[in-house]
């Protein structure tokens, strides 16, 4: 188990003293993935909460990807655009192009994943603190470039945050996968290495069995169909030959 990092919410009077957020700001620009995997790794899980969604009638809630969220009133720039969201209810169209937690109906997400991409010491520091004072009660790092049999040093694949009792933001997890999700209810694995490594749900029980993505149970069920629909013609076929015999 690895040491936990802890970070704290600041305290009152730490919110109201002057602060130079001008290192937090994400420009509209920024946040956008810089490697051509990234788009692919965010995909799929996406895809596979939409999945995990159907199959356990999930009805009110929103998942998406590149969106921007905001906690501090007075400085709308100072805000993360998780590479893929979970929100515990569905918002009502059109999506703001900005979640405001100061305003009605915008909530933190209660998942939020942030995929490693360029400068990933900043990404190990920075992020957990922002998701933190975010109030995001769950975040997971995802740095494919360390899903490597030999990680670059003070790398790791996978990273895991919850939000104790006590209010603490806590590294709950560090290492190459897989971790127990409890805001997904699914384990979070990595599947592959470096460049082709991604980040898939598995299901409950300890069998690894995936989470198909929508496409992929597109694709079983297409399959189950058309070997049914085969069964019926085959049986369909020996009750012709039976009839055959009969009156032959």
């Amino acid at each position: 188990m690895p040491r936990a990092l802890v970070v704290r919410d600041p305290e009152p009077e730490e919110l109201r003293a002057t602060i130079d957020w001008s290192d937090w700001y994400l420009d509209d620009a920024d946040g956008i993935g810089a490697w051509g995997e990234h788009d692919e790794i965010s995909r799929l899980l996406l895809s596979s909460i939409a999945q995990l969604a159907r199959e356990r009638g999930w009805t009110d809630h929103h998942a998406g990807t590149d969106r921007f969220f905001a906690w501090v009133r007075e400085e709308p720039l100072v805000r993360v655009s998780p590479d893929v969201y979970l929100l515990d209810h569905r918002p009502a169209p059109p999506l703001p192009k900005q979640w405001q937690t100061w305003l009605p109906g915008h909530r933190p997400p209660r998942f939020a994943l942030e995929i490693v991409a360029t400068d990933w010491q900043k990404a190990y520091e920075d992020v957990p603190l922002k998701y933190c004072q975010l109030g995001c009660p769950e975040l997971a790092i995802f740095d494919p470039l360390a899903a490597t049999h030999r990680p670059p040093a003070g790398r790791v694949a996978l990273q895991a945050y919850r939000r104790d009792p006590d209010g603490a933001y806590v590294r709950v997890y560090a290492g190459a996968g897989r971790v127990w999700s409890p805001a997904l209810d699914s384990w979070l694995c990595v599947i592959g290495a470096g460049a082709e490594a991604r980040l898939r749900l598995t299901r409950p029980g300890g069998k690894g069995e995936l989470v198909p993505t929508q496409e992929e149970a597109a694709a079983i069920e297409a399959r189950a169909r058309e070997a049914a629909e085969a069964r019926v013609r085959e049986l369909e076929a020996r009750v012709r030959e039976l009839e055959r015999l009969e009156h032959g």
